[in-house]
């Protein structure tokens, strides 16, 4: 009997979803384990693959001859059978290739330890001490370095860094290195991405009533042996943090493991210093500000169990753990836990299902729960816990509706209300600190000829170019694409051109008019590209050095300024225009917690939300801070029209250069599917389209969309699986790229 393994090639050919069998040479047999990377012949090329399973067997049992492995890449395992198995039910269940949602899993990038030279003793302390005397006297810098070493034999400095420390050249050293009485030796360097930071410790606060009773029943679920979904919906400011802290404590005692997950704009330092603070060294972090080689290294912490506490974004779900007890995930409501490449999956999903699979606790928390979570409250699937009362019995901030057609109306053309102008200087004379929410950044949401109608579009996607007044161009959101901004019509050569709508950066200007003695900042993406900018706008926020701070979703979450007691947005209505279901949820959910940002001090705090349509339930409901009213509200309308979380959908995209060739292939792809479904006479499973998609053009791609719409989940994968196969056995156009989005949380 041989040895033979099971690999998932890494190779860009989208018809291989399925391991290839290899024979493990018997210098090999003891390194080989499920997870490891190896290098495998792959038709006439070599490619590095995953180990998935082992088996034996004899040469005879297959019809052809078996290649052997070339190469083990790495001494550890980059997945165990847990990880493996939710892997499998990630391909499944997102109907994506199982290799997708391997690479999902392993970390990206750079997967090297990095190291370097230092220098030694090449002999024992004792046997050094005697070859000390053989140095010359007239060699003294050679006889200082030597004994500096004796003295310090556990030091590690390189050549240069001793040189340095000694006063020395590195000439001097090398010298020694070649009498053979010092040596070099690689040492593993630890890419620590907060080491510059200095966290001060904190102590567990006494909770509140309504804390306790929280704390006390995850508990009791964590000490339990089977798993549970818990649901923390707690106000703004009602102390969700300190139960995750004092949840995390409990979970320690107990031998368990937690990851922490916050939004990925939340990762700030402020986050990160909480969970520190509270558990110093035993925490790593990751997310997508650090370099591959600090991301490898925090990886590396938790795969070898230096740490029992990993906070970050989305794919931390797949920290490799080895005793996971406990799944945090903060803010679940955030539409940032949704996966927009392959594997297109939902952080919170995977998360309890791999909570299930190892019989664990996943606590969700937020002020403003999904729609789908909070209903699985109601059906039993999820437990709630409710905080009601923010910290100390603060209330939750007035809100003023302003109606910007009434300000119109009375001739006010500025993007600002009279009342918030007016509390804006009421803020700055008592120096305490605003916040200005827009969604939308730039200058100016279009550019427009005034002569003609024509807008200024980006060539490769159907969308509008926002203008940036810093620098002066015209920038496409989608594919990044810049051109300068023309001074005369491209379509009839009119000298009149005008900026229509109002992003961050203009915004940003007209304060700066308004109040030319404040200290105004803007935070969006375009200001934080740069490492550290993120970190330097809210650390300067914080320490008073700037008045009033404009942003986009990126100030909304998670940030406690005890200054800050008035939060203004400038439009409410941005969201609710989208072609999406979820409009009016993510309108309520941005307005709640852009508005929770204030009064969470002693200072009491108020919001004034601007809007063309304050009549809009969603902006009315989050006027009164009321979940529960908007939830009846839009359960009902979600309930009435079939969609989720009554329904499932399967978005199935279909794109390519060619329009012509977009519409044959989206055409043959909706007969395939209705005709199975005829076939199996399911009415429970609807199919919409195909019709062109709301971003037809994205990157040079044509766009046309076809759903899948039923309550049996397991049925329309079956169905889609299958069309997809039959599809492609019809289909001979290759280049045609087919993108399945199971359970999408977005319509575009």
């Amino acid at each position: 009997m041989s040895k033979y393994v099971e690999v998932m090639v890494d190779v860009p050919v989208e018809q291989v979803d399925r391991p290839f069998t290899y024979k493990v040479p018997k210098s090999l047999e003891s390194q080989i384990k499920v997870g490891k990377k190896v290098l495998v012949p792959f038709g006439r090329q070599r490619v590095a693959g995953y180990i998935i399973g082992e088996l034996e067997a004899d040469e005879g049992d297959f019809e052809f001859a078996i290649k052997p492995i070339n190469k083990i890449l790495t001494d550890f395992t980059f997945f165990d059978e847990e990880l493996l198995k939710l892997a499998k039910w990630m391909s499944e269940y997102y109907q994506s290739y199982l290799i997708s949602s391997l690479k999902a899993i392993v970390p990206s990038g750079q997967t090297k330890i990095k190291t370097k030279q230092i220098v030694k003793l090449a002999h024992s302390l004792e046997e050094s001490k005697k070859l000390l005397d053989e140095i010359s006297n007239r060699a003294y810098k050679q006889q200082e370095v030597f004994a500096f070493l004796i003295d310090n034999p556990e030091i590690g400095l390189t050549n240069t860094e001793l040189a340095d420390r000694l006063g020395t050249t590195s000439g001097i050293i090398r010298t020694l290195i070649n009498k053979g009485y010092l040596k070099y030796v690689e040492e593993e360097v630890k890419r620590n991405p907060h080491s510059h930071h200095n966290f001060r410790p904190t102590v567990p606060l006494a909770p509140t009533p309504e804390q306790q009773v929280a704390i006390e029943e995850i508990s009791i679920a964590l000490e339990q042996d089977e798993s549970a979904t818990i649901l923390l919906k707690g106000v703004t400011g009602s102390g969700k943090t300190e139960v995750y802290l004092q949840a995390i404590a409990k979970a320690l005692e107990t031998g368990k493991d937690t990851i922490v997950l916050v939004p990925e704009i939340s990762l700030t330092p402020q986050t990160i210093a909480r969970f520190k603070g509270r558990f110093g060294n035993q925490v790593a972090v990751l997310h997508s500000q650090l370099s591959a080689g600090e991301r490898f290294d925090e990886w590396r912490r938790i795969k070898f169990g230096d740490v029992k506490i990993v906070v970050g974004a989305r794919s931390a779900v797949f920290a490799p753990f080895n005793n996971l007890g406990l799944i945090i995930i903060d803010e679940e409501h955030e539409t940032s836990y949704k996966q927009e490449d392959h594997p297109k999956y939902h952080a919170r999903e995977v998360a309890v299902k791999r909570t299930e699979l190892l019989e664990a606790v996943t606590l969700l928390g937020t002020a403003t729960p999904s729609l789908e979570a909070y209903h699985r409250t109601e059906t039993g699937e999820y437990k709630l816990i409710e905080l009601e009362k923010r910290i100390d019995d603060r209330p939750l901030p007035p809100v003023e509706l302003i109606d910007m057609r009434e300000e119109l109306q009375a001739g006010n053309k500025t993007m600002f209300s009279q009342l918030l102008q007016e509390a804006m200087i009421d803020r700055l004379e008592k120096s305490e600190q605003t916040m200005i929410f827009l969604n939308r950044r730039g200058f100016s949401t279009f550019v427009q000829c005034r002569e003609c109608g024509h807008v200024m579009k980006c060539n490769d996607c159907d969308v509008s170019l926002t203008y940036h007044a810093t620098p002066n161009i015209l920038q496409c959101h989608y594919c990044d694409h810049k051109e300068r901004v023309p001074h005369i019509c491209p379509n009839c050569e009119s000298k009149y051109i005008k900026y229509f709508g109002v992003g961050t950066q203009k915004v940003e200007e007209g304060l700066k008019e308004l109040f030319p003695e404040a200290k105004v900042a803007r935070m969006d993406v375009d200001t934080t590209r740069r490492k550290g900018e993120y970190e330097r706008i809210l650390s300067a926020f914080k320490q008073g050095k700037i008045d009033i701070l404009v942003g986009t979703q990126m100030i909304a979450k998670g940030h406690d300024f005890d200054n800050v007691t008035l939060v203004g947005v400038i439009t409410a209505d941005t969201a609710l225009n989208l072609p999406d279901f979820r409009a009016g949820e993510r309108t309520f959910q941005l307005l709640t917690q852009v508005a929770g940002r204030t009064g969470r001090g002693d200072k009491t705090g108020e919001v004034i939300i601007q809007s063309y349509t304050p009549e809009h339930y969603s902006i009315q409901f989050s006027k009164e801070h009321d979940y529960k009213g908007f939830y009846d509200f839009e359960i009902e309308s979600r309930r009435f029209a079939s969609y989720p979380p009554f329904t499932h959908i399967i978005s199935i995209v279909i794109s390519d250069q060619r329009e012509d060739k977009v519409i044959e292939v989206s055409n043959l792809l909706s007969d395939i599917i209705r005709d199975k479904l005829n076939k199996i006479d399911d009415e429970g499973i609807m199919i919409l389209g195909p019709v062109q998609a709301p971003l037809s053009k994205v990157r040079g791609q044509y766009r046309w969309q076809l759903l899948l719409k039923g309550k049996d989940l397991d049925e329309m994968r079956k169905v889609n699986q299958e069309s997809l196969i039959r599809l492609n056995e019809l289909s001979t156009l290759k280049t045609i790229k087919v993108s399945v989005d199971v359970d999408p949380l977005g319509m575009l």
